[in-house]
């Protein structure tokens, strides 16, 4: 028998039932998780969507690195352009984000300040992996985090240069040694 208002009037349950348990529900997606979004550079068969969806999905469980940098490679070169989200021009966070979205299938959020939030720190130096996300705060925008770009290997990272689009630099240039911020790790350990 459903519960009784102190007015004699039935109480509505349902809703507030309802709520609790989207609220749980939200609580278990706050983290990154893949997202199967595909946009292909020239068209494909359904099965060679679902290939490279699998592909990504391989690449995220397992960090692969050489995708990432066959990823990369396509980016290189490609004009920055603030609040640019296209190969025409991309700021640092939708070079980052389109970068993961096409190796890993994760869909990030647009700029480097709400990515700092993901994932887990990762040590700078030895700690950092292929595909860790790096972050900067460049003293000309602001306090806080700034600018992010993602690791590749060996000490350098890809990212939207403003003075020369896409790019792979060294971590231990002074230039981002003395801005650098944190590493984040958003792949599995």
């Amino acid at each position: 028998m459903p519960p009784v208002t102190e007015s004699g009037g039935r109480a509505s349950w349902r809703p507030a039932y309802l709520l609790v348990l989207l609220a749980i529900a939200a609580a278990g997606c706050g983290g990154v998780t893949p997202h199967p979004r595909f946009t292909p550079h020239e068209k494909r068969s359904a099965g060679e969507v679902v290939e490279e969806l699998g592909s990504r999905r391989r690449a995220f469980l397992s960090a692969d690195s050489n995708r990432l940098m066959r990823v990369v490679d396509g980016y290189l070169g490609v004009p920055y352009k603030w609040g640019g989200t296209t190969r025409s021009g991309m700021d640092c966070s939708a070079m980052t984000r389109a970068i993961v979205r096409e190796t890993y299938g994760l869909e990030l959020p647009r700029t480097s300040g709400q990515m700092y939030k993901l994932g887990t720190p990762v040590r700078r130096g030895s700690g950092l992996r292929p595909g860790d996300l790096v972050f900067f705060r460049i003293d000309t925008s602001g306090p806080g985090v700034s600018h992010v770009g993602i690791y590749v290997g060996d000490g350098r990272f890809a990212h939207a240069s403003s003075s020369r689009g896409g790019v792979i630099d060294e971590l231990a240039q002074p230039y981002f040694k003395t801005r650098y911020v944190g590493g984040r790790r958003i792949l599995p350990q």
